[in-house]
Order: C-alpha cells, then sequence, then structure tokens
C-alpha cells in the first residue's frame, strides 16, 4: 500500500521545521525529497522513519497508525549522509548484523548467502574481510547500503548518502542505486538530497520543501516540465533557472514581454491570463544556445562574465542588459571573459511566473 503523511507539523524552538506537510507514497515508489539545507527535507525524512515524532499529524504505514511507534517497530531501514558503520567488526559482519537480530530467524547459511549477493551486488563483495577504517568513502557508503537493503524492510530512507562523495563517485553511485532499487519488488524508497541532478535520475516522485512548507509533490517528470513556482523553478533545474522580470506591450495588435529591447516574447495565445503589467519570465539554461538552429531563432547580445566546462557541456555566465543569464552550451567551448557574445533563445521555452507571488501562470511550450 505505501506511506501516508497527514498535516504533518514539527517544530524546533517553536519555529516550524515542517508546516502542514502531507502527501502519500505508494509501493514501488522512489520518492525524492528535494530542498536546500535548513529547509525540512531531513526533518521529514526523521518523522516518517519514527527517529523524531511529529508535534501535530499522522504517520500511516500501509494504512496503519505509526506515529507513536518506536523505529524498531517498524519494517524500516535508515541510511545516513555520514557513514554510519561498525568499526570494530568486518565488512562481512557490518553486512550481516541486522540479519542476525532478525525476528525471521535466519540460518547461518541463508545469512551468509544473503550477506555475499548483496556484497556484490554493491561491488564490495572482495572486501568482506576489510574493516571499515580500511575502505574509500565510497566503498564506506556502499556498505551503510549493503546494511540497509539486505534486511529487505518495506520502506528504506537514504539521508543525502551521496553528498560526502566526490563528483565521480556519486555518478558512480547514483547509476547503481538506479538498478539496484528497480529490482524491489516490495515497500518503497524514501530519499532526501539538495541535489536537482539525484531527484532527476532517480526519482517517479518528487517533493519540494520551502521553508518547511511542501511547495509541490507529483511525477518527477510532471514536477520539472511544471515547476509550480519560482522557487520550484529555480532550484529544480541544472544549472538554476534563469529568472527575470519583463513587462507587456503590444507591438502590430500582438501582446510581448520585453525583458530588453532584443528579448521580447510573443505572448498573445496568453492575452486572457496576463492581467496584469509586469511578469517575471523564466527559462533553464540549455533554452539558450551560441549556434542559431531551427529553435534557437532570437539573437541577443551578452557579455560572458565566467566559462565553465562541466562534463562534456560549457556553461556560460552571461550579462545582459542588467540582468545575469546561464547558458548550458553543449561541448567544451572557449569563451573570453568580458567580451560580447551573440546569443540564441529558444523563445518556445519559457515560464511565465506572477511577479508579486511566484506562481506558475503559463509557458509557452507544452512538454
Amino acid at each position: 500500500m505505501g506511506i501516508i503523511v497527514e498535516n504533518v507539523t514539527r517544530l524546533f524552538e517553536g519555529k516550524a521545521a515542517l508546516d502542514d506537510v502531507s502527501l502519500e507514497i505508494k509501493d514501488g515508489d522512489f520518492c525524492t525529497f528535494l530542498a536546500a539545507s535548513g529547509h525540512g527535507k531531513t526533518t521529514l525524512l526523521r518523522v516518517m522513519a519514527g527517529i523524531d515524532k511529529p508535534d501535530k499529524g499522522k504517520i500511516y504505514y500501509d494504512g496503519k497508525d505509526v506515529t507513536n511507534l518506536t523505529v524498531r517497530e517498524r519494517n524500516i531501514a535508515m541510511v545516513y549522509q555520514h557513514f554510519v558503520n561498525y568499526p570494530s567488526m568486518t565488512v562481512y559482519e557490518n553486512i550481516a548484523s541486522p540479519l542476525r537480530v532478525s525476528k525471521a530467524k535466519l540460518t547461518k547459511g541463508e545469512i551468509d548467502k544473503r550477506v555475499r549477493e548483496c556484497a556484490d551486488l554493491l561491488k564490495i563483495g572482495t572486501l568482506l574481510g576489510q574493516h571499515p577504517s580500511e575502505l574509500s568513502g565510497g566503498q564506506q557508503q556502499r556498505l551503510a547500503i549493503a546494511r540497509s537493503i539486505v534486511k529487505e524492510t518495506d520502506y528504506i530512507f537514504l539521508d543525502e548518502p551521496l553528498t560526502n562523495l566526490d563528483y565521480k563517485l556519486r555518478e558512480e553511485l547514483r547509476l547503481e542505486l538506479k538498478k539496484i532499487f528497480r529490482r524491489r519488488q516490495r515497500g518503497a524508497v524514501i530519499f532526501a538530497t539538495p541535489e536537482p541532478v539525484d531527484a532527476l535520475s532517480l526519482s517517479t516522485y518528487v517533493g519540494f520543501l520551502h521553508e518547511g512548507r511542501l511547495i509541490q509533490y507529483g511525477l518527477a517528470d510532471d514536477v520539472y516540465h511544471n515547476p509550480c513556482s519560482t522557487e520550484v523553478g529555480a532550484y529544480f533545474s541544472y544549472p538554476a533557472m534563469n529568472i527575470f522580470e519583463c513587462r507587456k506591450m503590444t507591438r502590430d495588435g500582438r501582446l510581448f514581454f520585453k525583458a530588453s529591447d532584443e528579448l521580447m516574447i510573443d505572448v498573445d495565445e496568453f492575452r486572457d491570463l496576463l492581467i496584469k503589467d509586469r511578469y517575471l519570465l523564466g527559462i533553464r539554461a540549455h533554452g539558450l544556445n551560441t549556434v542559431e538552429s531551427g529553435v534557437y531563432t532570437l539573437p541577443i547580445q551578452a557579455t560572458v562574465e565566467l566559462s565553465e566546462v562541466v562534463g562534456s557541456d560549457t556553461e556560460l555566465h552571461l550579462h545582459h542588459h542588467g540582468f545575469p543569464l546561464i547558458a548550458l552550451v553543449q561541448g567544451m567551448g572557449t569563451y573570453t571573459i568580458d567580451t560580447d557574445i551573440t546569443v540564441y533563445v529558444n523563445p518556445r521555452r519559457f515560464f511565465v511566473y506572477d511577479k508579486d507571488d511566484g506562481r506558475l501562470i503559463a509557458k509557452t511550450h507544452q512538454d
């Protein structure tokens, strides 16, 4: 069935770390809570797992109220940001430890089989005789994950398990986590991260938290393609979404948004929705390019402030008529700082947000 969070509030020193949060996670979901540090994602994970209790609200597992049950009374596993392994035990004994205290009363042979299968799955099968202090950071986190999945619990909670790893290890483990959890036949995975890439690559569902409130929750693709507010749009993008002010104007009987003399977007199709004079426009970095093509048709002039190679792409930080822009360009290009270049914009990739409350009004494309 799954987990239901019902009107949960969690207070710290009188301030709401979680503010009336409600959601449902179904069996088979990989649910990611995405937020910057201090906005409630870890608190929500801890309340759902039973480590902390809510000040208000209820938590249900498979229709049963578990709000007041301890962690030990719940069929869950938890993986933390900081490696939590037993230093005096070998890798083998670390993985076996939750099985030895299991209510299932497994035989020695059954424990051995599950430990070795789980270690091989996490690519630490050759390290079973070593101790955690002899392992690299990536290997220690693989061990922590192995200890969580070997129990075959209904629910696995992952609290920023990739944060302390370097870029290459994060990428590698992210791919492996996706494969591992795709094989699960029961329960759900609940993941907390500040990284949009983690949420995009792993999740079936995403919940975005801001100041303790669940701003948006839904299928990962839907949240990404329809960010309901500027907070969600700006954060759930890589690099961050470009958001800047524009004003309405009419030309040849059609309605446009004008951000600068060059950057003007036809929004006549939304004429009935646009009742104010000023709005915010949002466009993701891949909506800008340095090469004109079939979709990048609107040329603007911009000054290069920073050029950074990211993987096989180039992230350009630009300045255009008083406001910053970021473009993500395919390939490893060379751009000279403080020079003016022509950037081509895709006019069918814009989000329109209300300037006063930041909510999504319309978008110039259909995904």
